[in-house]
C-alpha cells in the first residue's frame, strides 16, 4: 500500500510541473475574501486567452481587453519595448509591450508556479532581448529553486531545477546560450555562496564555484562567504563582476574564467573619503553596451566598455549617492563625487538614473534634475504638473531607468505597497504620463 502511495505522489508533482511548463496567458484569480484589493493602472492587454473579472472593458471585436494590475517592477528592452510585473495571490504576472506601452502581451507563466514575495529583475527575472527570458523561483518549503524559460518570447516556459541552491541573489545572460546564477545558502554561523553556470540557455546548469567545498586555499580565489546587496554582471563569457556590501563595505570581484575564481579589485572603495558615513548602500552595478548583440558566438567590442556602480554614504537617516566609473572595461573604477542631495523618508534609497558615463537623471521630491558632465552639476528640469500630482498620491519612487536621452520609465507607488503606476517620459524627463 506504502509504494501505492508514493507512486501517485509522484504522479501528481509531475503533473504539477508539466503545467507550469506552458504560459498561461489570461488572468485567472481565486476569490480572497480577507486581502485588500490591490490597485494599479489599467493596462490593454492583446488577446487574453481566459477573461475574468477583473476585465474592465473590451475593444476591437474582443481582441483588446482592458484590465487592472499592480505593478512591482519593470526593465527597458528597447526605446519601445519593456517589460513589467507584479504578484498577486502568489501568481507572477509578467507583461511585455513592443510600442511603449500603448498595447501589453501578458507572457505570465502558468499559475502553479507559485511566487510568495515580488520579484525583481537581475535577481529573479532577466531578458536577454524581446524573445529570450528567463524567471528564477526560490525554494518553497523542501522543494529545490527552478528556472524558468522563454525562447520565443514568453508564449511558452520551459521550466529546470537548480539542485542544492538557498536564495538567489543575481543572474546574468551574455547570450541566448550562455548564463550565471549566484545563490547563497545559510548555514550556522556560516554561509555559502554557489554560482551556476549554463552553457545551453538554461535547459541544465552546473555549479562552477561553492565556498564551502573549497579549501582554504581556494578560498582566497572565490567569493566572500558574507556580503549583501549583491549585483552581477558579466560583459562576456569570461569575464564577470559582482559588486556587494561586505562587513559593512563596498567591495567589487572580478573573474577573467568565466566565474570559476574571483579576485578583489582592492582600488576599488577607499573608506578614508567618507569618514563621515555610519553605513554604506550599494545599488546596481551596470555597464553601458550597445544593442545586444544575439549569436552563439562570443561578442567582442573593438571599443571599450563604459559602467558605473551608485554607492550611498549613510548618515543620520539620509543617504547622498556618489558614481564609482570606469572606461576601460572595468579594469580600473574612479570616484565621481555627485553634487547633489541628501535624501531621506521613503527615497532615500533612491539612487541616480544613468545612460552613460556622462548622461543622468536624479528624482528628489517632485523635481527631476539633469546632469551631463558625470553628476558635476544638475539642471532643474522644468516642472510636470502631471507629475508633481501623481507624486502626491504615489510618494513612493520604486524605480527609474532611461533607454535613451528621450524615454525613461518611472515607477511609483503608495507605501501600503498595494497601489502603483507605471509612467513614461519621451522628452527626457519634462513630461511624464501614465502608461
Amino acid at each position: 500500500m506504502s509504494l501505492w502511495y508514493k507512486l501517485t505522489g509522484a504522479l501528481l508533482i509531475s503533473c504539477l510541473l508539466l503545467t507550469a511548463c506552458s504560459s498561461q496567458q489570461g488572468e485567472t484569480v481565486s476569490p480572497v475574501q480577507d486581502e485588500p484589493v490591490e490597485e494599479g493602472q489599467v493596462i490593454t492587454i492583446e488577446n487574453p486567452q481566459v477573461l475574468t473579472e477583473q476585465t474592465a472593458a473590451n475593444t476591437e471585436d474582443g481582441k483588446q481587453y482592458q484590465i487592472q494590475t499592480r505593478l512591482t517592477d519593470f526593465h527597458l528592452l528597447s526605446e519601445n519595448a519593456g517589460i513589467a510585473w507584479g504578484a498577486t495571490r502568489s501568481e507572477l504576472r509578467l507583461y511585455l509591450t513592443q510600442n511603449s506601452g500603448k498595447t501589453w502581451t501578458s507572457i505570465s507563466p502558468a499559475a502553479s508556479v507559485q511566487f510568495p514575495y515580488h520579484p525583481k529583475y537581475n535577481r529573479d527575472i532577466f531578458f536577454y532581448n524581446e524573445t529570450y527570458g528567463w524567471i528564477v523561483r526560490n525554494p518553497v518549503g523542501s522543494s529545490d529553486a527552478i528556472v524558468l524559460r522563454t525562447r520565443d518570447g514568453g508564449a511558452t516556459w520551459k521550466i529546470a531545477a537548480l539542485p542544492g541552491s538557498e536564495q538567489v541573489a543575481a543572474i546574468y545572460f551574455t547570450d541566448d546560450s550562455h548564463g550565471w546564477i549566484l545563490a547563497a545558502k545559510s548555514y550556522p554561523e556560516k554561509e555559502e555562496k554557489t554560482l551556476y553556470q549554463t552553457e545551453d540557455g538554461g535547459a541544465t546548469w552546473s555549479k562552477i564555484m561553492g565556498s564551502l567545498s573549497s579549501s582554504d586555499a581556494a578560498l582566497e580565489h572565490l567569493l566572500p562567504s558574507s556580503g549583501s546587496e549583491l549585483s552581477m554582471v558579466f560583459r562576456d563569457r569570461m569575464h564577470g563582476y559582482v559588486s556587494m556590501i561586505s562587513s559593512g563595505i563596498p567591495k567589487l570581484y572580478t573573474t577573467d574564467n568565466g566565474g570559476i575564481s574571483w579576485s578583489e579589485v582592492k582600488d576599488f572603495f577607499s573608506t578614508a573619503k567618507y569618514k563621515s558615513c555610519e553605513k554604506f548602500v550599494a545599488g546596481e552595478l551596470q555597464f553601458f553596451s550597445t544593442e545586444p548583440f544575439l549569436s552563439s558566438e562570443p561578442f567582442f567590442s573593438s571599443e571599450p566598455l563604459n559602467g558605473w556602480i551608485p554607492i550611498g554614504c549613510v548618515k543620520e537617516k539620509s543617504t547622498k549617492f556618489n558614481g564609482y566609473f570606469t572606461a576601460d572595461n572595468g579594469d580600473t573604477w574612479n570616484l565621481a563625487p555627485f553634487n547633489s542631495f541628501w535624501q531621506d523618508g521613503l527615497n532615500e534609497s533612491l539612487a541616480p538614473a544613468f545612460i552613460s558615463s556622462e548622461e543622468g537623471w536624479l528624482l528628489r521630491d517632485s523635481k527631476v534634475y539633469h546632469t551631463l558632465d558625470q553628476g558635476k552639476t544638475w539642471t532643474l528640469l522644468p516642472e510636470s504638473k502631471v507629475l508633481t500630482k501623481i507624486l502626491t498620491d504615489y510618494p513612493e519612487i520604486v524605480k527609474v531607468r532611461f533607454s535613451t536621452a528621450e524615454v525613461g520609465w518611472l515607477l511609483v507607488a503608495q507605501s501600503n505597497q498595494k497601489r502603483s503606476l507605471l509612467l513614461q517620459t519621451l522628452d527626457g524627463g519634462v513630461s511624464w504620463r501614465v502608461l
